[in-house]
C-alpha cells in the first residue's frame, strides 16, 4: 500500500513496492508487510515462498535452498531420481508401473519392479525378469513367521508363466493348469513338482 504523503516520498514508496514485486520480495529474511498469496525469495536460505491464503504463514514453494537448482529442488513429474530412502508415509497403496511383457524396459537395470499385466504379476529385474512373490508364496510358518519352515504355493495357474531361464522351479501338491493357460520351460529350465 502506498500512503499519503508528499510527491518525492509517494514516488519512493512507489519505486520501493516495485523492486519488491520484480525481485519477489527478495531479502534475508522475512517481509515485515504481508499479504496473502504474497511471493518472497529468502535470499538467507535460497528458498521460493508463498504466503497461505489466511496470511498467517509462509509456505516453501520450492526445496529448502532449491533457488538456482532445475525444479527449483524439486522432483520432475517425468523420471525423477530419489537418493537415499523414499518414505511413503500412507496407509493406502502405491502403484507401480506397469504394462505387457512386449513393454518392458528395453535397457533394463537390476533392481527395476513393475506389474506385468501380461501375466497378471508382478517382477522384477536382476540379471533376467522373473516373478515376485505374491499371494501364498515362500517359506511360512508358525510364531508369526520365525518358524519358517513351510513352503506355500497355490494350485491353479491362473494366467500364462514363463518360467526364468537357467533357473530350477518347484512347485508342490496337484498342480492344474487352467484351460487356455499355458506355463512355458525354457530349455535350460526345469520344473519340479512334488
Amino acid at each position: 500500500m502506498i500512503a499519503n504523503g508528499t510527491g518525492a516520498a509517494v514516488r519512493a514508496d512507489i519505486n520501493n513496492a516495485l523492486a519488491a514485486v520484480v525481485s519477489n520480495n527478495s531479502k534475508s529474511s522475512d517481509p515485515s508487510t504481508t499479504f496473502a498469496y504474497q511471493w518472497y525469495v529468502d535470499t538467507g536460505d535460497n528458498t521460493l515462498y508463498i504466503r497461505n491464503a489466511a496470511n498467517n504463514a509462509w509456505v516453501a514453494v520450492s526445496a529448502v535452498g532449491g533457488i538456482g537448482n532445475a525444479n527449483l529442488g524439486l522432483l520432475p513429474a517425468a523420471s525423477p531420481t530419489i537418493t537415499g530412502t523414499a518414505d511413503f508415509d500412507s496407509n493406502t497403496a502405491i502403484k507401480v508401473c506397469d504394462g505387457t511383457t512386449a513393454q518392458r524396459p528395453g535397457s533394463p537395470a537390476a533392481g527395476m519392479l513393475r506389474y506385468n499385466t501380461t501375466t497378471s504379476s508382478f517382477e522384477g529385474y536382476t540379471d533376467a525378469w522373473g516373478e515376485i512373490g505374491g499371494s501364498g508364496g515362500g517359506a511360512t510358518g508358525g510364531d508369526s513367521g520365525d518358524n519358517a519352515v513351510f513352503w506355500e504355493n497355490q494350485k491353479a495357474v491362473t494366467h500364462d508363466y514363463t518360467l526364468t531361464a537357467a533357473r530350477g522351479v518347484g512347485s508342490f501338491g496337484e498342480i492344474t493348469i487352467n484351460a487356455g493357460k499355458t506355463v512355458t520351460i525354457p530349455a535350460d529350465s526345469t520344473w519340479t513338482i512334488v
